[in-house]
């Protein structure tokens, strides 16, 4: 079984926008006042949100390709 990896936000967002600017997927789209969303079924795992993500909102996860 292959694993995927998967990019999330989790608490801590600063709503800086910055990994909305930086994803080549435009995967994410922001929820005023509270958080940015990443969009799963556009994400294609390339990790540039989670790399400029400057209070470590967004986390890396690896789950089961099913």
């Amino acid at each position: 079984m292959t694993k995927k990896i998967r990019y999330r936000v989790v608490g801590g967002c600063a709503i800086c926008m910055t990994c909305m600017y930086e994803c080549p997927a435009q995967a994410i789209t922001l929820i005023p006042d509270v958080s940015a969303v990443i969009d799963q079924e556009k994400c294609i795992g390339c990790g540039s949100c989670y790399k400029n993500c400057q209070p470590g909102a967004i986390v890396r996860e690896e789950i089961e390709n099913t």
